[in-house]
């Protein structure tokens, strides 16, 4: 029997069908589900493919003394944290002194060594200090950028793409934020190719101008940093939808209650604008939108619903 080790059970996530508190004479939603990923989000699909793609062009070395380094606080963090765990490399994650504290001590039960960066700096605090990490010791270090790397679009390419597609006959449209830009690039560019009628529609936060590199200050973690990131491919997006936080809220609430879908926050901001989108095309459509994480992470969110 071959061994297995929980990078084998990447990809190949749940395609669910929403069919609750959808209005009728609507487009039909399906929900690409990436919490079952190992590490519980889309972010361990891209973690992963980028150690693989340095590794065969040489960048990265089994069994050296290189450093992994990574300025995130979020799902990529842990997506890297497992990667590197079970091929062995040291990894050292570059963190806002502000984030979640449990999901730093998470990131330190799976090995990573967390440096911590002072928020009052700017939203860019944690960049900052990787570039100076670096530069005392450039040889040593490796820093996988993900929102320069393009195996970031491709993780989604090479798999999340080719999963969806092969899950259904057509789609009319796909729905999806824009915070690296890896997922709406890789899974876009790739519907495009087969089915060039389809629609890209890109989610951005109220008052946001995504396309623009604009952002103001928002509470949808994950979406709009405030720059077009290198990785995103601009001229597959055929239009952006506007979300607004509190509606947000209560569709992630509803999808808990109706669907048993217990969702991020970017989650319950795609599956809003899909909702949008699904109105508008009409009866006969098929509308594809992608749920990066759970809700576990974000119970405050929830609020009310938890006593």
């Amino acid at each position: 029997m071959n061994e297995k080790n929980i990078l084998s059970y990447m990809g190949n996530t749940p395609m669910v069908r929403l069919t609750k508190n959808i209005p009728k004479n609507s487009a039909d939603i399906y929900l690409k589900v990436e919490e079952f990923n190992p590490g519980g989000s889309i972010k361990s699909r891209i973690s992963l493919q980028m150690i693989i793609d340095a590794e065969e062009k040489g960048i990265l070395k089994p069994n050296s003394d290189q450093i992994i380094i990574e300025p995130t606080g979020g799902n990529t963090g842990i997506g890297l944290a497992i990667a590197s765990a079970i091929k062995g490399y040291k990894l050292q994650l570059v963190i806002p002194d502000n984030y979640s504290k449990e999901k730093i001590k998470m990131l330190k039960a799976y090995g990573a060594e967390v440096i911590l960066s002072n928020h009052e700096i700017g939203n860019d605090s944690h960049i900052k200090k990787t570039k100076k990490i670096i530069q005392q010791a450039p040889d040593k270090y490796v820093w996988l950028d993900q929102l320069r790397n393009p195996s970031n679009p491709g993780a989604h390419f090479k798999s999340t793409a080719l999963e969806i597609l092969d899950s259904l006959e057509k789609i009319d449209c796909f729905v999806a934020g824009i915070g690296s830009g890896g997922t709406i690039t890789g899974i876009g560019t790739r519907i495009k190719e087969k089915f060039p009628h389809a629609l890209i529609i890109a989610v951005q936060p109220k008052g946001c101008d995504v396309l623009q590199g604009k952002a103001i200050k928002h509470k949808i973690q994950g979406f709009s940093i405030g720059y077009i990131p290198p990785v995103l491919n601009t001229s597959i997006i055929d239009d952006v939808l506007e979300v607004d936080y509190e509606d947000v809220v209560t569709c992630m609430k509803e999808l808990a209650k109706t669907e048993g879908l217990l969702l991020g926050i970017s989650s319950g901001a795609n599956v809003y604008a899909a909702k949008k989108m699904a109105i508008k095309l009409g009866i006969n459509k098929t509308i594809v939108t992608i749920s990066p994480d759970s809700g576990r992470s974000y119970l405050e969110v929830y609020g009310g619903c938890i006593k």
